[in-house]
């Protein structure tokens, strides 16, 4: 599943790129490296904060 979204986020990136710099728009530029950053980012940021929280609620309930 997270192979899909990484792939998905890089192909969107990429699309993003190309229509941005062909039409000259720059907030398509700067959403294309926003997305293109999530793609490699993204899922083990997301992965990572999810288990902190996990962890953080199961102590905070053991107390």
């Amino acid at each position: 599943m997270t192979t899909l979204i990484e792939i998905a986020l890089l192909l969107a990136g990429v699309v993003l790129l190309v229509v941005g710099y062909r039409r000259h728009h720059r907030r398509l530029l700067a959403a294309s490296a926003i997305v293109l950053f999530l793609a490699g980012a993204g899922v083990d940021f997301a992965a990572g904060f999810g288990e902190g929280y996990t962890h953080a609620l199961v102590h905070h309930v053991s107390r």
